[in-house]
Formats: C-alpha cells, structure tokens, sequence
C-alpha cells in the first residue's frame, strides 16, 4: 500500500506542478517547484510561499501560506505595537493553513480523472482566494483593509496592518469600518485585550 501510495503522489505532484507552471505564468513574480509555489515582489523584497504539504492520515494535502514583508515589517517596527504577534515566527506578517478553512484539503487522487480535477479545484482555490490576497498584501493594496478585518488571525498585527494600508492608499476610513477594525475579532481574543483597545483607537485617531 505504501508503494501504490508513493506512486500515486509522484503522479499527481508532478502533474500538479506542470499544471500550475502553465496556468500561474501570467500572475507576476511566480515561482512554480514541485509541492510550492513563490511568488516575489521584486518592489519590496517580499516573499510569499504557498507549500503544498500531503497529511497522511487523511491522504489529503493542505496549503500552507506565509508572507516575510521586509518593507511592512519595517513599518510596523516604527508603529512599534506594545503586544505580542498573531504569530508565532516573527518575521512574518501573514501565516495560514488550510486544515482550518472549509474543504480546504483535497484528497489524493487515485485516477486520472482525479488528478485532473484535483488540479483544477486547486488552481480554482488559489485563484479565487488565496492570490488575490497574498497580492494585496504584497501590494499594499487599498482591498488589505477587507481582507485583514475578515480574516485578521492570520496576519501578525491586524490594526497596525490596516493603518499602514489606510495611509499608504490615503483612505479615510467610514464609521462602519473603524467599528469593525476595533471589533474583538479584529483585535483578537487572546491576552491583551485592553492594551490592544487603547493603542489601535489611538493609531486610528492619528490618522485625522
């Protein structure tokens, strides 16, 4: 079984790279290599990695997404927030897998017909969600503000992410987004959450 297991992931890996190689050639900056794709933002110096990882015990693969920022990490140094990071290596500003999202994991296809639709299923997943945002936060794009509030645990610092993106696109956030930017789920429901408080209404203040 573990040789028909093996066989069939060297199948369907290499078939998943020439795959991507071919549909990603148009998105700037991307690197397809077997089980990853990078993209780098020759501007910044940023890096994005998206690693294609096979889980064993559910014959299923995740994607597991980080971004290193050189540029935003700098910012956010300067802003200097008085708590800790979503996350736990501190030279990232973005960290995702998908084991926690929805049908985030397709299985190992067993058939030929499997592998093409694994593929694209995938290409759709990349497409649809996970390009869009690692090119907002490469670019610093005004749509990082939706996309940190919506989802703001996997970015390192949610507010200060949003307050450099609000400046950088000179945008005065609306009651309804500066209520949602200090929501709890924004700010995270660990420790700190006092701090946390006092210290993003002050950044947002000084944007006026």
């Amino acid at each position: 079984m573990k040789a028909d297991t093996k066989e069939l992931r060297s199948n369907f890996e290499k078939a998943l790279q020439l795959f991507l190689k071919s549909e990603l050639s148009a998105y700037p900056g991307v690197k397809v290599t077997r089980n990853k794709v990078v993209i780098a933002h020759k501007e910044s110096g940023a890096v994005a990695t998206l690693h294609f990882e096979y889980l064993a015990n559910t014959r299923a693969y995740e994607i597991i997404i980080f971004v290193e920022h050189p540029a935003l990490q700098a910012e956010i140094e300067r802003i200097s927030p008085p708590y800790p990071s979503n996350l736990a290596n501190p030279k990232l500003v973005y960290c995702m897998s998908t084991v926690s999202e929805k049908d985030g994991c397709p299985l190992l296809p067993v058939t030929e017909q499997g592998i093409e639709n694994t593929c694209q299923v995938m290409l759709r997943r990349l497409q649809d969600v996970h390009l869009p945002i690692l090119y907002n936060l490469l670019n610093v794009s005004p749509a990082l503000v939706s996309d940190v509030i919506e989802r703001p645990k996997y970015y390192a610092y949610p507010v200060p992410l949003i307050v450099i993106a609000l400046k950088t696109n000179a945008i005065q956030p609306d009651d309804a987004t500066l209520a949602k930017i200090l929501s709890e789920q924004t700010l995270g429901y660990t420790n700190n959450q006092e701090l946390k408080e006092s210290f993003n209404k002050q950044l947002l203040t000084a944007l006026n």
